[in-house]
């Protein structure tokens, strides 16, 4: 793994996930108290947390699914170009990040080891801090606190029940080999592999960190 004066060099991987149970709308598309959309908050949450990333990766199940972040993602472009063309002189304040969509290419539903599998297939010797949607509550402290407690092959949050919350997780090009390696045999559990691979569990300072989200109401 390569590292800088800032710590480990992670690329950055958004996962926008399936539709919640509650609206049946995608959950990335709930609306916040704040007045963002899920996806938007966590892609600040990320940038925050990894200033030095220059490409935010997104995960989408489908087409359909892309054609409903892409207002938004045109309105984030232009903050790009405005930010950069305000702060050119200003070397220690970060542009915010180019989002890549990811579209899930593949002939069934196999969740979100699509995403994990698109982002290894792109850069296959890369470290992967993944986030899903699906934690609102999540602030980039947290993610920091897992970046300085992150163990080669994989890192992830566990709750208080001790289960591995791996969509919240660091993981590595070994750990994702694992699960394409799985995929070939008809497995693609997360957890599995996080098992497998022996990946450190972490518990996060706060537990309501990783509480996650189904509902608009939540």
């Amino acid at each position: 793994m390569e590292y800088d004066s800032q710590g480990p060099i992670l690329k950055v991987l958004l996962l926008i996930g399936g539709n919640s149970t509650a609206t049946g709308s995608p959950k990335g598309l709930l609306r916040h108290q704040d007045g963002q959309l899920a996806f938007e908050h966590t892609l600040n949450t990320l940038h925050s947390a990894v200033p030095s990333a220059s490409t935010i990766y997104i995960s989408l199940q489908d087409i359909i699914q892309l054609s409903y972040i892409e207002p938004t993602l045109k309105n984030i472009a232009v903050r790009r170009t405005t930010d950069a063309e305000h702060h050119e002189h200003d070397d220690h304040r970060p542009t915010f990040p180019e989002c890549c969509p990811l579209v899930n290419r593949q002939d069934e539903d196999i969740g979100p080891a699509a995403g994990l599998l698109n982002a290894h297939n792109i850069h296959p010797e890369s470290t992967w801090l993944v986030l899903s949607c699906d934690y609102p509550l999540l602030p980039p402290s947290s993610l920091q606190q897992l970046i300085l407690e992150y163990q080669y092959p994989v890192t992830c949050f566990v709750n208080e029940k001790g289960i591995a919350e791996p969509l919240i997780g660091i993981w590595g090009a070994e750990a994702l080999e694992k699960l394409k390696e799985n995929g070939r045999i008809g497995s693609n559990d997360l957890y599995a592999v996080v098992e497998e691979m022996k990946g450190k569990l972490v518990k996060p300072l706060r537990e309501e960190w990783i509480t996650p989200t189904n509902t608009r109401e939540e």
